[in-house]
Order: structure tokens, then C-alpha cells, then sequence
């Protein structure tokens, strides 16, 4: 973005100077006459992408300069402001719109529906790999959730289970998951019935929001340890092909559905300790190398509670666990240090100490890189449990990640 030392008039002029451009022509190609860039208030958002297009700029190009000037002269009203903010926040640029946001929120008209949307906004800029900051985020949004219209909740009830989930809070996993199915369930029976009056705006297709209902909720079943209604909810979403209008998109979505039911029915299995899905298993991960993570993270708890060997689904799989490196998201991130916090258990009591010594020191350093601070305290916690069998190297490398804690 250009500097906001000078005005947008200037910087302006100086473009059609180096472009060739007369101010008449400008006008003709902007739609907008040059003079209107002393008072930024009578100026739109898509004016001034117009303008950037014009003089071979991307959107966004002016939008520093804009709101120097507006500021500056306390002239951007609400509207505008969140104009700005949502532009900002469709181009991928959520910290230059948090500030915008944040002054909506802090006018403080909460029967604003730009207020509340700003509030939406605000937790999905916020939201990120940091389980704590997640944590922080989803309290402070969670109670205007509610107002949003309708298809935009969607998207919310998603976010806050996915949130939810980082922090083992399967009771609201389960309680959004819920939500989330209900609401689908509500907007399809309106669509099926032409009782929409308006193309829902939704970051998904539908069948996702209703699939994720039920596939969140099995998770959550699944993590209290309640199998046989965790099961009932993988049949449900293992099979979406009766939904109503779906495109090539929704038909994709649908079999991703079905890819994941395999998945977690194997894993149900396992849950229960039926070791004779372990090469059933192995073959679906073979077939579908993405489902790896998650998969492994449950493989390793439940050899952990039946007692059973996995040497050779690791041997086969372990070093094809992504790196902290290449995690994107809270949820990968969190089945990321769940697998390793596992896998060290595993190798306790398999008697390879060093070897699960190393392996908690990079489930430490993970949880640090993450802030997943009750992870971080539970490796602390196992750490001096083992404390007499570490070697002076491996106390080293523990003291180092907990200076770069305490820095």
C-alpha cells in the first residue's frame, strides 16, 4: 500500500503523470472526477478499486491512504468503515480489517446487524493455530453467535465446534455440532420447499454444514467414550446421496462424507478393541494418505488402553506425519501433539525410555510452537516423571524449550 503521508489527490496525480493520462480521460476511465479525492467520504469502496484497476494497481492499493485520510478527519462513517473492513477481510487481509472491526464493536449498537457481523469477523481473524488464543476468542464471540442470520451461523456453529474441539471441550463440540445440524437441517427443509427468498451466503455448500453436524457430534460421542451413539451418527453421515440439489460440488462433499465414515467406523472399531481392523485400516490410509493424522492420533490411544502392538502400522505410516511446519489449522495442529503425546506413552511402556524421551521433547517444543499450554504442562509433568532416565543431552534440549517459554 502507498504511504499516508501524502493525499490520495496527490499520490493520484502523480500516477496519471506517469501513466499519461489527462484528468478528463482519468474521469472517464475511473467514474470519478479527480477533485472528489479531497473529500474521501463521498468515496466508495469500489471506486477506489476502480481507480487501482485504472492505474495498473490491485484492490486495495488506495485503502491505506483512505482511511489516513478519513481518520484523520473523523469523516468514515460506520458503513464505510465496514465496507472497508469486509473488502479487506475477502482479500485475505484480516489484521489490516481488525482495526476497522474493532471500532464498529466498540460503538457498541449491538441491535447493529454490522456489529454483530463485525463481532463474526473479528473471531475468525482471530482464530488461528494457538489453542489459548483460540480459547480467548471463541468466550469473547460466543454470546453474539445468535444474531447472525441465519446462513452466516452456519458458518459460526462450524467454527466455534472446530474451536471447541482444540480445547477438549466435547460437551460444546457436541452442543454446536447439535446446533449446526438442526440449522442445516432447518434451511434445507425452506430450500426444498422454494421458501428462500434470497441465495444463501455460505463459505460451503449446504450438505457440508449438515455433514459436519453429524460428523462433530460422532466425534464428540466418540471422546466421552460413548460408541454406540457415535456409530449411529458415522451411518448418518456416511451416506449423504439423498440430499436434495446438489451440483458437482455438493457431490464431492458427499463423498468426502463417505471417505471419513469409513475411516471412523474403522476407528469406532478400534475404540472398542477390536484389533482385527488394524489391516482393514492400514489399507483405507494406503488409499487415502490425508486421513493419516487423524487416524494415527486414535490408533495410538487405543493401543495405549488395550495394550496392544502397532509397530507396524508405524513403520508403515510414521514418517508420513506432517510437520508443525506445514500445519495450517487448529485441528491438525491439536491431533499433531495428540499423536506424539500418545506415541511417547506407547514407547514408555514398551520400555524404550531414551527413545521416549526424545519423542516428549518434541511433543514439548510442539505444544510450545502451538501455545497449547495444557498440552505444554502435561509434557512438563511426564518429563520429571522420567527425569532419572534423561541423559545430560536430553535435559539440555528440555531446559532450552522452557527458556524460550519463559523469554
Amino acid at each position: 500500500m502507498v504511504t499516508t503521508i501524502q493525499s490520495m489527490r496527490t499520490v493520484v496525480e502523480n500516477e496519471l503523470q506517469h501513466h499519461g493520462y489527462t484528468p478528463s480521460q482519468f474521469s472517464e476511465l475511473a467514474g470519478i472526477r479527480i477533485e472528489q479525492l479531497d473529500y474521501p467520504r463521498s468515496v466508495t469502496i469500489d471506486q477506489l478499486d476502480k481507480i487501482a484497476s485504472v492505474l495498473g494497481h490491485g484492490p486495495g492499493w488506495l485503502y491505506e491512504l483512505y482511511l489516513g485520510q478519513c481518520f484523520l478527519n473523523d469523516k468514515l462513517t460506520c458503513s464505510q468503515q465496514f465496507s472497508l473492513a469486509e473488502s479487506l477481510f475477502e482479500q485475505g487481509k484480516k489484521k489490516e480489517a481488525i482495526p476497522l472491526y474493532r471500532q464498529i464493536v466498540d460503538k457498541g449498537n449491538t441491535e447493529d446487524p454490522q456489529y454483530v457481523m463485525s463481532q463474526f469477523r473479528l473471531f475468525q481473524s482471530l482464530i488461528g493455530t494457538g489453542v489459548e488464543e483460540n480459547r480467548e476468542a471463541v468466550f469473547r464471540f460466543e454470546t453474539h453467535y445468535k444474531h447472525l442470520p441465519e446462513d452466516v451461523r452456519l458458518d459460526a456453529l462450524l467454527q466455534m465446534a472446530n474451536v471447541y474441539y482444540t480445547f477438549e471441550r466435547w460437551d460444546k463440540v457436541g452442543q454446536y455440532a447439535d446446533e449446526l445440524r438442526e440449522l442445516a437441517t432447518a434451511i434445507y427443509e425452506k430450500l426444498i420447499h422454494n421458501e428462500l427468498y434470497r441465495p444463501l451466503q455460505t463459505e460451503r455448500h449446504l450438505v457440508v454444514y449438515y455433514g459436519q453436524g453429524c460428523l462433530m457430534k460422532g466425534v464428540a460421542l466418540t471422546k466421552l467414550e460413548q460408541y454406540e451413539e457415535a456409530k449411529r451418527c458415522v451411518q448418518e453421515y456416511s451416506d449423504l446421496s439423498w440430499f436434495h440439489g446438489l451440483d458437482e460440488v455438493g457431490k464431492k462433499e458427499v463423498e468426502k462424507f463417505r471417505i471419513w465414515g469409513k475411516g471412523n467406523r474403522l476407528i469406532l472399531e478400534l475404540n472398542t478393541g477390536n484389533l482385527k481392523v488394524l489391516p482393514e485400516l492400514s489399507a483405507y490410509l494406503d488409499e487415502y494418505p490425508n486421513q493419516i493424522l487423524p487416524s494415527l492420533s486414535v490408533v495410538m490411544k487405543a493401543a495405549n488402553r488395550y495394550h496392544f502392538s502397532v509397530d507396524a502400522v508405524l513403520a508403515k505410516f510414521e514418517k508420513r506425519i506432517p510437520t508443525v511446519g506445514t500445519i495450517c489449522d487448529h485441528i491438525n495442529g491439536t491431533q499433531l501433539f495428540h499423536f506424539w503425546y500418545e506415541k511417547v506413552i506407547y514407547s514408555f511402556k514398551r520400555g524404550g525410555k531414551h527413545q521416549a524421551l526424545n519423542e516428549l521433547i518434541h511433543a514439548l517444543g510442539l505444544a510450545q510452537k502451538l501455545r497449547y499450554y495444557s498440552g505444554f504442562e502435561k509434557c512438563v509433568s511426564l518429563f520429571w516423571k522420567y527425569v532419572d532416565h534423561a541423559t545430560e543431552q536430553q535435559k539440555k534440549e528440555y531446559e532450552k524449550i522452557l527458556e524460550g517459554v519463559s523469554a
